[in-house]
């Protein structure tokens, strides 16, 4: 008979990575932003490719990070259900 619904223990190992990559892609963004900057550069070019990494680009990381985190918990949810209704 084929299995109808989720395996439950593999929704939660993927959830678990789900979760491994959220942190270390935060991680990632805050090594970056110290490298962007960390050297020494002056002018106008500066602030303003400075004030694209704060403003544009971390913040898309920082939305990709909520959002696997937040599609991580979905996974978990759906694992709780599907292991109440087999039970």
């Amino acid at each position: 008979m084929a299995m109808k619904g989720m395996d439950v223990e593999a929704g939660r190992q993927s959830a678990q990575q789900i979760t491994q990559g959220a942190g270390e892609l935060e991680q990632l963004t805050g090594r970056l932003t110290q490298v962007i900057e960390g050297f020494e550069w002056i002018g106008p070019d500066a602030e303003r490719t400075r004030q694209a990494w704060q403003s544009d680009y971390r913040t898309m990381l920082t939305q990709v990070v909520n959002s696997l985190q937040e599609f991580s918990t979905l996974i978990n949810n759906q694992a709780q259900e599907q292991e109440q209704v087999s039970n």
